[in-house]
């Protein structure tokens, strides 16, 4: 016991964190310093994508991406004047997004075009489904060719940097919001984590909301039947999860402002 207490000051003290520091204690209800952008992109997979599951009427479940309820609509809405685009569908990894939102647009959404419009800041979260494709979560210090994205390694965390290279290489002065994913009783779920955790030594501008380590447990009872219904959130939920966004959103550039001083200027 004494040894992991230990390891957790350790890892506090590496983000620039005390013990008692956690970017979402408080949940805000305002988009704080949010409202500097203007532009946003959501790339990720179904809980990106404001989906809904039910049971149809043969006792199967059904699912529905409900964007207009996902967490990243919700954030544009309280921002207010703000423009959001989902680059998100139902199932989505970060292999798959690249033949789906880059390479070929073909998705559910619309066939959104991730090239066609560049924003100023994107949240990227993914990974829930990529954990059960059987892909290695890979190397952050092997597997990401910095000259070359299409050099990368077929690992997750090498497609997820490709998604990064390919929208800086559109957009090179946009902000990035990578978000690790909240534990859930899946362990598997660590080690893809531990190397989202890393890109933001290899990325400038690229920022980390660390769900593992600050996030509710997303297996509490009371927490599941507030926000959830069956495996994925209500509407409560994903509003719930925009709040928590702008606040660690909030809480990133009130520590880093000089970061983003010329965030006018990214068009």
């Amino acid at each position: 016991m004494r040894k992991l207490v230990c390891l957790a000051a350790l890892a506090f003290l590496a983000f620039g964190l005390n013990a008692q520091e956690n970017p979402i204690a408080k949940i805000n209800r305002e988009p704080g310093w949010c409202t500097i952008f203007h532009k946003w992109g959501f790339i990720g997979d179904s809980l990106c994508s404001g989906e809904h599951e039910y049971l149809r009427a043969d006792g199967g479940k059904g699912y529905n991406d409900n964007y207009a309820y996902s967490w990243g609509q919700r954030m544009v809405a309280a921002i207010g004047g703000a423009t959001g685009e989902n680059y998100s569908q139902g199932g989505e990894t970060a292999k798959g997004w690249i033949d789906h939102f880059w390479e070929n647009p073909c998705n559910r959404n619309a066939d959104a075009d991730a090239k066609a419009d560049p924003k100023q800041v994107y949240i990227i979260a993914l990974g829930e489904n990529d954990i059960n494709t059987g892909i290695a979560p890979g190397d952050v210090t092997k597997d990401i060719d910095k000259a070359d994205y299409t050099k990368n390694a077929d690992t997750f965390i090498g497609h997820y940097a490709g998604i990064i290279q390919r929208v800086k290489s559109i957009q090179p002065k946009a902000r990035f919001f990578i978000v690790t994913m909240p534990l859930d009783g899946r362990d598997v779920k660590i080690g893809f984590n531990a190397q989202i955790r890393r890109l933001p030594e290899v990325f400038d501008k690229v920022y980390l909301m660390d769900l593992e380590r600050f996030a509710p447990d997303y297996t509490d009872k009371e927490f599941r039947s507030r926000y959830f219904v069956m495996g994925h959130m209500n509407a409560a939920g994903y509003q719930w999860t925009a709040w928590m966004f702008m606040t660690y959103i909030d809480w990133i550039i009130e520590r880093n402002m000089e970061d983003f001083a010329d965030i006018a200027f990214v068009r």
